[in-house]
Parts: C-alpha cells; structure tokens; sequence
C-alpha cells in the first residue's frame, strides 16, 4: 500500500506540474483552493519566456471522466470564441490524462466578494457580464447556461471576465452541450430557471435564447449584494440590491420566462439618465473604449474631466485599466498632448518594473516625435516623470532629443527647453553637462528674446554646484558678466542674482579684477531695480574678497639683505615700521641711497655745462649738496660754488626747469652723485614731448595769451645755426625761472631741469659708443667755455644753456681701413649725432626768438 500510495503521488505531481508535456511552455504554480466549485482546478502559473503571470485551468481526465464532456466544450468554445469581456485565452493543451486552459492572469470573484469589494466596481463589473451576455445572446446567438459567481473572474485591474464555458452552445448545432450534458454542473439545480426544475433542460430551446441566462444573471446580482443562497425563494427578497436597481432586478425573476425581458434591455434601462449604470467610472471605461473614434473636443473635455476625477478613482481600475488605454491614445496619436496628465499622474502610483513596462518607452518614443505639441507638453510634465527614469536612458535617450528645443525656431519651446535643464541636471553625466549642455546655453544667452536670455541666465546660476572647477573659472564669471550689459533689465538683475547665489564659486583674483568692476558699472544703473540688486551684490563680494585676503600677508617684499640661518632671504616684518619724519617719497629716496651706498648704483661723472655763471667748479672737486627751498619749488643746490641743481614746480612747456647733461665720463664725480639721483628719479616726468616732435619733424606748439603786439624779427633771420647755441633772455631774479650772470638761484633752477641730456641709470647711454671714441677730447676742462662732452652733443642740446655751443665733430676721415667695423660704427654715430643737433638747435633757435616777442604769456 506504501508504494502504491507513493506513486499516485508521485504521478500526481508530475501531471500537475505539466512535467508529462515536454514542449509546454508554462510553469504551473500552486493551485487556488478557494475556487472549488467547478469542475476545473484554478492554478497560478508563468511564462517560461518571461516569466510573465497567467493562470492555468487544469481537469483531470482520469478522476472525473463522467465530466469530460463538459471540459471539451469549455476547451473548444476558449479556442473559437473571442471578446474583450470574455475571460482572454493563451494556450491550452488537452493530454490524456489533464486538458490546460492558459488564461490572463486572474482571481475568482468569490475571493473579492469576501474582502468587501468597492460598489462602484460591483456595478462596473455587472455592467460587464451584462454586455457579456448581451452579444451572446442577441449577437451570437448562443446561450451561456452557467453565469454564476464560480464562473467570473477578476483581472488586475478590476475588470470582471467571464469564463464557465461548459454548457455554452448555440442550438443550431448538432448536439448542444447545454441540452445534454447542462446537468452534470455542480448545483445545477440550485441555479436552474423554474421551467428547467419543472421539465429538464431540454425545455430551454421552447424559450427565448436569453430566457436562461436572464434568470441566471439575477442570481448572480443576488449573490454579488447578498451571499450565497441555498434556494430560489431567497431571490424574491431584494436584500442589499440598490433601490434604484430592484425593480428591474425583480423583473428578470420572472417566473414566466416568456415575459422576463433580455439582460440587454436590463443594461440599456441602467445606462439611461440617473440610471444604476450611469456612473463616473463605467462612462470613463465607456469613453476610453472608443476613445479613438470620439471627436477632438470630446477628447479634450474628457481628459480634463478625467485629470480631476482620478483621485476619486479605484487606484487599480487606473493603474491597470485607464492607463493602458491612454498610453496607447497617446502612442498612436489619438490623444494628443492632454492626455500626458493624467498619465503622469497615474503612473506615480506604480511600481518600478511596472512603469518601465508601461510608461518610459512611450514617453522615449514621444521626445523623438517632431509634433511641437507633444513636445511642449512633455516639457511642462517633465516635472512628474523624469525622476522615474533612469540615468543612462536619459543621458543616451532622452536629452540628445530634449536638446533639440535649444535651438527650435518657437520661442515657447526654447523658453521651456531651459527651464527643464532644472529638472534633468540630476541625471545628466560630467560631460553632457560640461560641454553639450553649456554649449546650449550659451548661444540662448545672445537669443532675440529677452525672457529666454534671462531664464538662461538663471538656469546657469542654478546649475552652477553641477559644473566641476575648471569650467566655473572659466564659464560663469564672462556669462554672468555679459548679462550685466543686457539691454533688459531683469536680465540684468538675474545675472547680479546669479553672481550673489554663486560668490563661494570664485576666487579673489577673479572677484577683485573681473567682477567688482563690473558689478559698479550696475551702480548707476537706469532702472532702480537693478541698482538696488547691484548694492547687495556688491556688499556680498566686498565681504567675500574680506575674507579671502585675510591670510594674504601684509607685504611680499623680500629683504634681500638679511638672511635666515638657513641662507635664505628673510622677508620683511608683517607690520613695518614707518619713522613719522619720513615723507610719501621717502622710499623712493631711501632706495636710490641705497644704491649709492651698497654699490648698486655706480658713481659716474658728470660734464656740467657752464649755466650763465662765469665761476665754473674745478674739474675732479666733489661739491657737497645741501636742500634749501626757493619758494617756488623744491631745490638741491650747489652751497660752495654756481653749480648746482635746482628742481621748480613750472610747467613742462615754460623752461622753468633747465636742463643738464650727464655725462659718465666726467671727472667731477662727488659733485654728479646727487644730479645723478635727482636725474635717475626725475627722467620719466622730463620733456619727453619735445623729444617726440623732433623725431616726428614739427615742432612743439607753445600756448600764446593775448597780450601787447610787438615787433617780431622776420622769419628769415631765424636761422638755425650749429656753431652758437641759443641764449636765453634773463627775467624776473626773484623767480626760480630767471638766468643771469650774477643770479645763483636762476642757474641753479636752470641747471635743475631734466631735459634731453639725462641719460639711463644704467651706465650705459643710447648709442652704444665705445669710450675710448671721447678720449682725444676734453672732456674735463670746465674753464673752456666751449668744452662738451662728446655724450652731450649727440644728446638734444638743452634750450636753458648759455654760451658758445661746441663746434661739430670734425668729419670723418676718409682713410678709414677698409673693413673696421668699429671706426664705421662711430662714423655713423657720428654722422647721426650731428644731424640731430642741428635740426633741434634750429628748434631751439627759434623758440627762444619767439620768446623775446611780447605776443604771448610763457606757460608757468
């Protein structure tokens, strides 16, 4: 008995799981044991393929042979009869042994009917059986026999199906199953009509097709609102049927089945204004159903209509009954941008597979789509999508088609293009961001419509924590500060907003030279709103640049002359000392003596022209300097001799400041050292003009004031000359001006000035020249009026000397040895030098006969 017992199971298990068919493409699961009124068994099951739910129907051959009848029908009518309320069927199989039904997956009613099912979907679902029955009877021509609760199932998505095909026939065939075999259902005789009960079922085919399945539709409306009952007395009592409902209900129990009226006159008297039927949800299935033949106004009312009832909604009936229907109006184009609404709206309820499966390839095929509106309205609902898509298919699928509304030609779709930059940036990757993604944005920055320039503008100082270092040095600062000179306002304002939300973004550099000098153009600006912003921004950069100085160290000067243990150089203390005696200038002075005294700055001579004082200094005598005050300037001047160097505070233009040659290969060396450092400091502020229009071949121009005419020699006695320097007129002796032969203080002024003559601190003068070129010369004889230095004739002569200029070099020999470079080199020099002093002793000869005219004011 043990073995026995082990092999029924053992076969039992094996014929359950389908194990016996090879080439079954299904997996049978656990059966449902709550569906055990019928002759079928209810399991759960999957697709090998994908593993997708369905369920199996499995009869057992074997155990209820007396029933095969009744499951070939049901097989045969699964095969060959197709309608969307019926239950859908996928494959099936009939062995000797079990006969496989593959359905959708779906639930006994019974089970839901315990779990106090919502009214609205009760009513749908009669609705549904109703429509059912309505095409088989009257379309069909076929009679059911077996509506019942055992034999309607519930998808999930609430929908009721109808099944319990073992009796359904038609009776124009040969041998209907509901006349023969209608009697081998289990309780049968509780559900049959009371004609059947009466006769038998052959009774049925005297009557009207949907006689029957009338009376079987009123048990079933009976059970649904009431439980089960045990005979048919217990139908007369309404119960929980909706008032509204009963009168009609109590119709279809009828005892005469001649006057009980068809189930579809049933349903059309529940459609009717006010009926049980006419509900919110059964007209949105209703609508949904044929919503590809409803005219566009229709659509358009009935989205919106739906957009604010789905709250209201079962959330199954919309997950897995709307939804469908509108992602596929909007596929196939049928629902148009409004219909992505409620779309969004559902699909927040679903799970992640489940909105993969369902809505991310839809909404990936409609950003391709070339349909503005469609586009336009993803854009607006991006907002309730896009955080259910992953990365990848954004950054691979989605924005390469979003990208496309940077550069479309309506302006509505560029403008929302970039205000849904905010909501994709999270799945965007380093490289589109940094470089697809700016690109964009800054060509919208110069678009002809203000509005999309300032919501550009935004949008960067938004996504400005995405971009990495390198491109916000090199990004934001010239975006932000381009906007500040757009010509709209608020573009302005956004771009000083942006720069304040994205200070911490720069460093000091950048704030100190690039963006606090752009910021203050703003200050003055025309619009009020946009200088009030400009204030703020302002404070804020002016604080931040605070901040990020403070470790800055007070000096980055370097005290060369001081060293650390180490060897290195030490720098200078953070907070110098500054003695009060010491003026603005004063470092400026103390590092010329510095020079002087470290060695830095070489002791040069110094040929001092004679300046109208017959008392020239001895050649080689060091003359001390002391500082005294003119009056009209500040001067350093000569205390033991005429000689000495005066700096007044006149203008450029009026010879107050004479001027004076320095020479390195003079012998007065003491008595150069303080020129030198007077004309090292002071030949950047000389009369550089004069030199410029020299070179440029006219002239400097001089201011004449109106004043007393008088008589001017003719221009042709104004003849420039090279062998007699220009003599300058004496003036006033108590001004810093005057020169005259018996005034220290004119000369001394006049010797100040620091004219063409000064040369380079750096011991080295223009031209180059070797010395041994001035050694035939003399150069240190300050008793000869006529004696110059070389060096100062082939400088500018200076127009405050007095006396007999110096003759022009003798010409150059023409005996020079073919192929000395050096002798050629000084003969050019030479040549060159000579030239120019004519050309400005001319200049200076005709200045200073102006200058003896009263036509004009010399400038002070």
């Amino acid at each position: 008995m043990a073995y026995l017992s082990d092999f029924v199971k053992s076969t039992l298990s094996r014929v359950v799981l389908g194990k016996e068919i090879p080439t079954f493409p299904y997996n049978i699961g656990n059966k449902v044991e709550s569906f055990d009124s019928t002759i079928w068994a209810l399991h759960k099951g999957t697709k090998r393929e994908d593993n997708s739910p369905v369920s199996i129907l499995c009869f057992d051959c074997v155990r209820q042979k007396d029933k095969l009848p009744l499951a070939r029908n049901a097989f045969k009518k699964f095969r060959t009869i197709r309608h969307p309320d019926l239950i859908k069927y996928i494959d099936g199989v009939e062995t000797e042994s079990y006969i496989y039904i593959v359905t959708d997956a779906v639930t006994p009613l019974q089970d839901h009917l315990r779990s106090n099912l919502d009214p609205n979907l009760i009513r749908w679902g009669l609705f549904k059986v109703a429509t059912v029955l309505k095409f088989l009877t009257v379309d069909a021509s076929f009679i059911h026999g077996n509506i019942r609760t055992s034999s309607i199932f519930i998808t999930k998505s609430g929908e009721w199906k109808v099944g319990g095909f073992e009796v359904l026939s038609s009776l124009k065939e040969d041998q209907p199953a509901i006349l023969t075999f209608a009697g081998l259902i289990p309780e049968s005789n509780r559900y049959a009509p009371p004609e059947v009960r009466k006769k038998s079922w052959n009774i049925v085919k005297d009557f009207e097709l949907w006689s029957t399945d009338t009376w079987h539709y009123a048990c079933l409306i009976y059970e649904v609102y009431n439980g089960a009952f045990t005979n048919s007395e217990q139908l007369a009592s309404p119960g929980s049927i909706p008032a509204e409902m009963t009168p009609f209900y109590t119709n279809l129990l009828r005892p005469d089945p001649k006057t009980r009226p068809s189930v579809g006159d049933f349903l059309d008297k529940g459609m009717q204004a006010k009926g049980f039927f006419h509900n919110d949800l059964i007209q949105i299935v209703n609508f949904l159903e044929n919503f590809s033949v409803k005219e566009p106004l229709q659509r358009d009312t009935f989205l919106r209509k739906l957009d604010m009832q789905i709250d209201r909604l079962p959330q199954e009936f919309c997950k897995y009954k709307v939804l469908p229907e509108l992602v596929q109006a909007l596929e196939y184009g049928s629902g148009g941008p409004k219909v992505l609404a409620p779309i969004v709206k559902i699909g927040a309820t679903l799970e992640e597979q489940e909105y993969e499966a369902l809505i991310t390839n839809v909404l990936v095929k409609m950003f391709a789509s070339t349909d503005r509106s469609i586009r336009l309205s993803l854009l607006e609902n991006l907002s309730g999508f896009i955080e259910r898509i992953n990365k990848k298919i954004v950054n691979e699928k989605i924005f390469p088609s979003m990208a496309l509304g940077f550069t479309d030609t309506a302006p509505i779709i560029r403008e929302w293009t970039v205000k849904s930059v905010l909501l994709v940036i999270g799945k965007l990757s380093d490289k589109t961001i940094n470089y697809d993604l700016l690109r964009y944005l800054g060509k919208l920055q110069t678009d002809e419509e203000p509005g999309i320039r300032t919501n550009t503008v935004i949008c960067l100082g938004k996504i400005a924590k995405h971009l990495n270092d390198s491109m916000k040095a090199k990004i934001l600062v010239p975006a932000f500060t381009r906007s500040l000179r757009d010509p709209f306002a608020h573009a302005r304002v956004a771009s000083l907003m942006a720069l304040n939300a994205t200070a911490d973004s720069y460093d000091k550099v950048d704030i100190a030279n690039r963006i606090i000098p752009c910021i203050s153009l703003t200050l003055v600006d025309t619009e009020k709103i946009v200088r009030v912003q400009a204030m703020r921004s302002l404070e804020t950069f002016v604080k931040r640049v605070e901040k990020l100085i403070e470790s800055m160290p007070d000096s980055a000067i370097v005290d060369t002359g001081r060293e650390s243990p180490n060897g290195a150089p030490t720098a200078r203390s953070a907070t110098p000392s500054t003695p009060s005696s010491e003026t603005w200038a004063g470092w400026a002075v103390s590092s010329i003596t510095k020079k002087l005294v470290t060695g830095d700055m070489q002791p040069q001579a110094v040929g001092s022209p004679r300046m109208g004082n017959n008392s020239p200094s001895p050649a080689g005598t060091p003359v001390p300097s002391t500082t005294s005050n003119n009056g009209s300037g500040m001067s350093l001047s000569n205390a033991g001799g005429s000689n000495g160097l005066h700096i007044a505070t006149e203008g450029r233009n009026g010879g107050g400041m004479g001027g004076h040659s320095v020479n390195r290969y003079s012998s007065a060396l003491a008595a150069v050292e303080a020129d030198e450092a007077i004309a090292g400091g002071g030949g950047g502020w000389g009369n550089e003009d004069d030199d410029l229009f020299a070179d440029e071949g006219f002239e400097p121009m001089e201011t004449f004031e109106p004043s007393t005419p008088s008589p001017m020699p003719s221009f042709s006695t104004m003849k420039p000359t090279i062998a007699q320097a220009p003599l300058r007129p004496s003036t006033n002796s108590s001004s810093s001006m005057s020169l005259g032969s018996g005034n220290r203080a004119g000369a001394g002024a006049s010797s100040a000035r620091l004219g063409f003559g000064a040369m380079d601190d750096s011991g080295a003068d223009a031209w180059d020249g070797d010395d041994d070129l001035f050694k035939s010369l003399n150069i240190g004889n300050s008793n000869t009026l006529n004696a110059r230095p070389l060096s100062a004739s082939l400088k500018p002569a200076s127009r405050s000397m007095t006396g007999t200029p110096p003759p022009p070099p003798p010409p150059s020999s023409a005996t020079t040895t073919p192929g000395s470079g050096f002798v050629r080199k000084e003969e050019k020099m030479a040549e060159m030098a000579r030239k120019r002093e004519e050309r400005r002793l001319r200049m200076a000869e005709a200045k200073e006969k102006k200058s003896q005219t009263t036509l004009g004011a010399r400038k002070i």
